[in-house]
């Protein structure tokens, strides 16, 4: 059976180069500007792309922070160019990549956290399973989302990482 380690830190590392990857083709794309795709919304009440790499990349390090033992590290949320974000992924990646298999949290591990004043309780495995991993992919798919509503020719190959 795979380990926490496994089923995360690896997974997310590709899926960010393929964020950075998509990223990429959207800001050459000539019929939408960086600014209009740093802007787009699914629908007005909906957070913009930006916020969406944003958080994509904070639930990648907070699994670095909260089971790889991995000191807290602030990433501002200021991104405001294309090439800001770039650097944003990359930053994750190097924080992903310093996690080593044998410093990870075990899958009864507690892991406690507070958001907007409230308390969230998870084991290691349902802190991967239940809160990182899908928030992670929500905000992944809303990008790739963002990307299509915008007229980036992605597809299912680009997503998966398709050679």
């Amino acid at each position: 059976m795979p380990s926490l380690y496994q089923i995360s830190v690896p997974v997310y590392i590709k899926s960010l180069k393929t964020l950075s990857n998509l990223l990429e083709k959207g800001s050459s794309h000539a019929a939408v500007s960086n600014e209009q795709l740093l802007n787009s919304r699914l629908i007005k009440d909906m957070r913009d792309f930006t916020f969406q790499i944003q958080q994509a990349s904070n639930h990648a390090k907070s699994v670095a922070e909260r089971l790889g033992k991995v000191a807290p590290i602030e990433l501002k949320d200021n991104e405001k160019t294309i090439e800001e974000l770039q650097q944003r992924i990359k930053r994750t990646i190097e924080i992903l990549e310093t996690v080593k298999e044998s410093d990870f949290a075990g899958e009864e591990d507690e892991i406690s956290f507070k958001i907007m004043n409230t308390d969230f309780k998870y084991t290691g495995k349902t802190y991967i399973l239940e809160w990182a991993t899908p928030n992670f992919y929500f905000h992944f798919v809303t990008a790739f989302a963002l990307l299509r509503k915008e007229g980036v020719n992605i597809g299912k190959r680009d997503f998966l990482s398709w050679d």
